[in-house]
């Protein structure tokens, strides 16, 4: 058993004292996108079947990324899209991306630069694809149309970038593909505030096939970018250093390496990432966050044990890992707080200790990792069980109005600081499962009415499994 965290009594009473109530849900804005997609609906209903006539009897022109196509345009100009719709993804295993960048000479970096520019666009024009098959009243909402045309111009960018052939031209293609994660950035809260302005207008279960494939296919693309451009970084970064250049000088003289010349990087992927350590500094983040939040002195928070198999390594993206122990520490956190606030003494120091602690046990086999978060928060309330996993079922969508006070959100356990750890969106649990799935794992919560949960993480350990992600989701009825 390793305690990293310990609970220590504190030298002064304290009570919990929420630093800033979570932000107010921006009802009124969302009446009137419903209202302005009700009426845009009705004004296009007619327009619908001309449309559709009309392009279909038409020949095709090469549509125009941006806001300067209309919406009709969009949904139904497609034979562009026919070209890439009709592949299917080219997957990978994060052994594959590992054993590449070992060796990692010019030609193998400059391969791997055409083959993220040439899958890109295919991962894209299959989620434009499905944002055509929402049914219409969803498709007139303003944030959804957003995410459709930030996929529209990054589609529309990548599939006419010219193949890399130098040094030189993957700089560019990456410069072009760190611009294209920033603007992305947002896709998350305007997803967000687009399905739950549609919660009472499309079934539940339609969004949330629509939001897993969104998703799912959002951290693939991510993943093929940001292993590229660390692999970039990296290998220029070796270069500089044997041709002896100082940081300030530019890359003139680093239009082509040396011949023979190789580095070994595996960019975002570790070989051998240790779990425990994913959970201790996971756990020291939200304890921290949420002393911060709750006014509480330092080693107050509920302590975090870690048991079982601690010194058990795989191989993974830790970012991805690092998502869902941390919102799953941060369920067990919250819940438990509120549920022994009353434990605080208001007269003198609170008993000894505080608070139950959340165990996290740890276990390996040949092929698996299985996590096991285990709590003393009382269980999840039976009415909101049958949901969690939702992104939009009516007790839930009214939390992703929060996303109103969001501009950027890229799902990742380091970009909480700036976001109260009381403000919930309902998000982070259906997200955490999205993470796991996507590496052919699984995220499962079981709930101990009057008692506690258990949130069991499952993934696999070697890093043989491909990608799960598919060309397209079923159409909507």
């Amino acid at each position: 058993m390793i305690p990293y965290l310990t609970t220590a009594r504190p030298a002064t009473a304290c009570a919990l004292r929420p630093a800033a109530a979570a932000a107010a849900a921006t009802t009124t804005t969302a009446a009137q996108n419903i209202a302005k997609y009700h009426q845009a609906a009705i004004k296009y209903t007619t327009l619908r079947l001309k449309t559709t006539t009309a392009v279909a009897a038409s020949p095709t022109t090469e549509p125009v990324a941006g806001h300067g196509r209309t919406l009709q345009q969009k949904f139904y100009e497609n034979r562009i899209l026919d070209r890439y719709t009709a592949q299917e993804p080219k997957k990978v295993t994060l052994r594959q991306l590992v054993l590449f960048g070992r060796q990692l000479t010019e030609d193998k970096l400059v391969a791997s630069a055409n083959y993220v520019r040439s899958e890109l666009p295919v991962r894209l024009a299959h989620r434009i694809s499905d944002f055509q098959f929402l049914p219409y009243i969803a498709g007139t909402n303003p944030h959804l149309k957003m995410v459709y045309d930030l996929y529209w111009r990054a589609f529309d960018e990548f599939r006419k970038f010219p193949s890399v052939k130098t040094l030189d031209d993957n700089r560019r293609f990456c410069d072009n593909m760190k611009k294209n994660l920033l603007e992305h950035s947002q896709v998350i809260p305007q997803l967000g505030m687009g399905v739950s302005e549609c919660a009472d207008l499309v079934a539940p279960e339609e969004i949330d096939r629509f939001m897993n494939q969104m998703l799912i296919s959002r951290i693939s693309r991510r993943t093929l970018a940001e292993q590229h451009i660390a692999l970039s970084e990296q290998f220029d970064a070796d270069l500089r250093t044997h041709l002896g250049l100082q940081p300030s000088e530019g890359f003139t003289q680093m239009g082509s390496a040396p011949p023979g010349f190789a580095t070994q990087q595996i960019g975002i992927v570790r070989a051998d990432c240790n779990v425990a350590q994913i959970v201790h500094d996971c756990a020291l983040h939200v304890c921290g966050i949420y002393e911060d939040a709750y006014h509480l002195p330092p080693g107050t928070a509920p302590q975090v044990i870690v048991e079982g198999h601690t010194n058990a390594t795989f191989m993974c993206i830790p970012a991805h890992v690092s998502y869902i122990i941390h919102e799953l520490l941060k369920n067990s956190m919250s819940h438990v707080l509120r549920r022994f606030a009353d434990s605080l003494d208001t007269h003198g120091a609170p008993s000894d200790p505080a608070f139950p602690p959340i165990r996290v046990t740890i276990c390996s086999s040949h092929s698996d990792i299985v996590v096991r978060v285990s709590d003393q928060s009382g269980g999840i309330n039976p009415d909101m069980l049958p949901y969690i996993w939702s992104f939009t079922h009516p007790l839930k969508a009214k939390r992703l109005h929060n996303f109103h006070s969001v501009h950027r959100m890229e799902a990742r356990a380091d970009e909480t600081d700036a976001v109260s750890p009381l403000m919930s969106f309902g998000f982070g649990l259906p997200m955490s499962r999205v993470y796991a799935r996507y590496w052919g794992g699984s995220v499962n919560v079981h709930s101990l009415p009057g008692y506690g949960v258990d949130a069991y993480v499952q993934l696999p350990r070697l890093g043989n499994v491909v990608e799960n992600i598919s060309a397209r989701s079923r159409p909507y009825q």
